[in-house]
């Protein structure tokens, strides 16, 4: 099954397209209603070379949807100042749509790819942390300007372990970088259990390592979301992201009901409004502000989601 038809249906719509299609106006009201100042994010951008993918398909002309090029151009068309790009996944063709050729370095390949974009692309790596290699590497990327950490458990095939994986938990801990882990149900590359990703895991993690600010993706969907607040409660460097869970076409959709108790119990300032590039268009942007509109997220909150609460803990880490 490929992604696409994982997410319940969801059209790729202006992402999809080559920059020539995406020279559209801008989202009504992004502008106006983001934080001022340049502090709006594009969070969770995926990145990948879309060279044989279906991004690729009837393009002929300009930079392929996954590329830091597209990026950058894309989240400037919907108003936003800024982009957190994630490195492609190192997996086996066959895993996932966002990956790299066996053998290729995911995170020197977005390096070298958004060098020309300054602070625009926001970096993080996509690691696995049992590869030996991991805390070295990460390190070294560090030092190169990455500001954060992706896993994917599911993805990339390993279970959440506060304790087998702690020297790199210890450094990513001493570096301030944030950690943003998939959490919702994932079953578009084949199975993986459940027990291996389940965000009760991610509170062992947050309880040893406390200074790792800790974002979880997709809020766990509906399946998981109870299980996220709990995390959020417990720990005051959790958060979440709302990443393709605002619409019953999102597989990780969160019923209302839901968003109003956990926006009750927490409020607005350690969640994040992520968009899942590449899958994601112009309209998926405006649908997602009319929800959080419903939903009373609109002034000081909405800014908060639009970037000032990820900025803030990012800046609070590498102070």
């Amino acid at each position: 099954m490929q992604r696409r038809d994982f997410l319940a249906g969801s059209t790729l719509g202006l992402a999809a397209g080559t920059l020539a299609a995406a020279e559209v106006a801008r989202p009504q009201n992004l502008r106006a209603q983001g934080p001022a100042g340049g502090r709006r994010v594009m969070f969770h951008c995926h990145t990948f070379p879309a060279q044989g993918t279906s991004f690729a398909a009837g393009s002929d002309a300009g930079p392929l949807p996954g590329s830091p090029e597209h990026l950058a151009a894309f989240s400037r068309e919907l108003g936003f100042d800024r982009a957190v790009a994630l490195s492609p996944f190192e997996v086996p063709l066959g895993r996932c749509t966002s990956r790299v050729d066996e053998g290729t370095d995911g995170a020197a390949w977005l390096s070298e790819r958004a060098e020309a974009f300054g602070e625009r692309l926001i970096r993080f790596a996509s690691l696995d942390p049992t590869r030996p290699e991991s805390a070295s590497r990460l390190e070294k990327l560090a030092g190169r300007g990455f500001a954060g950490v992706k896993f994917h458990p599911v993805i990339c095939r390993f279970s959440l372990d506060a304790d087998r994986d702690e020297h790199f938990y210890g450094t990513l801990e001493r570096l301030g970088l944030p950690l943003l882990i998939h959490t919702g149900v994932f079953s578009g590359y084949g199975q993986w259990p459940l027990e291996s990703y389940h965000p009760l895991l991610i509170d062992r993690i947050a309880g040893k390592y406390p200074k790792i600010p800790i974002i979880m993706a997709h809020c766990g969907g509906a399946a998981f979301c109870r299980d996220v607040l709990a995390v959020v409660q417990s720990h005051d460097r959790a958060y979440f992201d709302l990443t393709h869970t605002l619409d019953p076409k999102y597989a990780w959709y969160i019923p209302r009901a839901d968003y109003e108790f956990i926006f009750e119990r927490v409020g607005t300032g350690r969640v994040l409004y992520g968009v899942d590039y590449p899958w994601y268009s112009r309209e998926d942007c405006e649908r997602d502000l009319k929800t959080l509109d419903s939903l009373g997220i609109r002034g000081r909150d909405l800014d908060r989601l639009l970037g000032e609460n990820f900025l803030g803990l990012t800046e609070a880490s590498s102070g």
